[in-house]
């Protein structure tokens, strides 16, 4: 259970569960346990709260991802963690070790506005000539090399046609 303060035009940071990564990785999708995606988590983290950013093992400042508490907090907020101490529950770090209990909200927020992912990670980038991003288009299909089984391209429709477009490195999925 979490308790926060609502605000508007923010996302939540929550990375997920250890065990979810853990049961994709024994599924057989190699490289995707909780270990493995751990140092990625960290790359991109640029965690603006003190209290959390000490706990190294868990959290990174210096990332493209801006992660703060939210600007406001009511005392309402205060009132629901207490309320889960005094009924057993503990006061945890929903992205550290323990995610069962109470917890303040994280949020991917920069300087009081949302920062999203295209805000992080696009933008710094968008003028590099090998980046296109394709607005309103939707991925149908990630192009697999049926020998390598590597990534090679992705399918999608965009304007009612289906296009492809391949890439001479890497393939990056992601969803937003």
């Amino acid at each position: 259970m979490l308790g926060g303060s609502s605000v508007l035009n923010t996302m939540l940071y929550v990375r997920g569960n250890k065990r979810d990564f853990n049961e994709w990785e024994a599924q057989g999708n190699p490289g995707w346990s909780y270990a493995d995606v751990m140092p990625y988590f960290l790359k991109s983290e640029d965690q603006r709260n003190p209290y959390l950013a000490r706990n190294e093992k868990y959290h990174s400042t210096g990332g493209l991802l801006t992660v703060q508490d939210a600007p406001y907090s009511t005392p309402l907020s205060v009132a629901f963690i207490q309320a889960g101490q005094e009924m057993g529950y503990d006061h945890v770090d929903i992205n550290a070790k323990q995610q069962t209990g109470f917890s303040n909200f994280q949020y991917n927020m920069r300087r009081g506005s949302r920062c999203s992912l295209a805000k992080a990670f696009l933008r710094p980038v968008r003028l590099r000539k090998n980046l296109h991003v394709a607005l309103w288009s939707h991925a149908t299909k990630v192009l697999i090399d049926p020998q390598t089984h590597r990534a090679y391209g992705v399918q999608f429709l965009r304007n009612g046609r289906i296009q492809t477009a391949l890439a001479r490195k890497e393939v990056i999925v992601t969803s937003g």
